[in-house]
């Protein structure tokens, strides 16, 4: 039975580009969505108008580690990536729409880009199994987008929601962060496969 190769030999063997600096890369844009989230689970219960800069954080967050997202099957990135930037395109038209549907256009971009941080949480939480990324991606990016999108806007629950969804990053976060950088998947499921 031969070792399991070390990551940086599966990228190598790939014929991919990714180094130190793409995973130090990928994983500033998870502090940066922790940091968004934080600012969000604080001001928005204050009903502070600045809470939108905790949103803006956490997406620029999203869309650097969705750039930097290291996954074997390449359309899976692609999907993930053309959300998060589908996402922010939508809330700039939602900008120039009229009144009545700007709402409503951006927070539905809103959950398109958290529609992609779930699936950047789902490749943490299957490759490293880790128990917050199912939970992001299962229950707390959905639930907040879908609460939103298709009922009126409830500030308890949201206040709730966004407080869970900052402390579910947190944790992920820095899971993520105590690994070494460019750490394989254990048992190499999310590797090249062995010949």
């Amino acid at each position: 039975m031969s070792a399991v190769p070390t990551l940086e030999a599966q990228i190598v063997k790939a014929g991919r580009t990714y180094g130190r600096r793409h995973d130090i890369s990928y994983r500033a844009g998870l502090v940066m969505q922790v940091l968004g989230a934080a600012v969000l689970a604080v001001l928005y219960p204050l009903e502070n108008p600045f809470y939108t800069v905790g949103i803006m954080l956490f997406e620029a967050g999203v869309i650097l580690s969705a750039a930097y997202l290291l996954v074997w099957i390449s359309w899976i990135k692609k999907i993930i990536f053309g959300a998060v930037v589908a996402g922010i395109a939508l809330q700039v038209a939602g900008l120039y729409a009229p009144e009545e549907h700007a709402g409503s256009i951006i927070i539905g971009g809103i959950g398109i880009v958290c529609a992609g941080a779930a699936g950047m949480a789902g490749k943490e939480a299957y490759c490293f199994r880790y128990r917050e990324g199912w939970l992001l991606m299962l229950a707390g990016f959905p639930l907040l987008a879908l609460a939103n999108l298709f009922a009126k806007e409830n500030r308890i629950f949201n206040a709730v929601g966004f407080a869970a969804l900052f402390l579910m990053l947190l944790f992920l976060a820095g899971k993520k962060l105590k690994e070494p950088l460019l750490s394989p998947c254990p048992a190499n499921v999310c590797g090249l496969q062995r010949t």
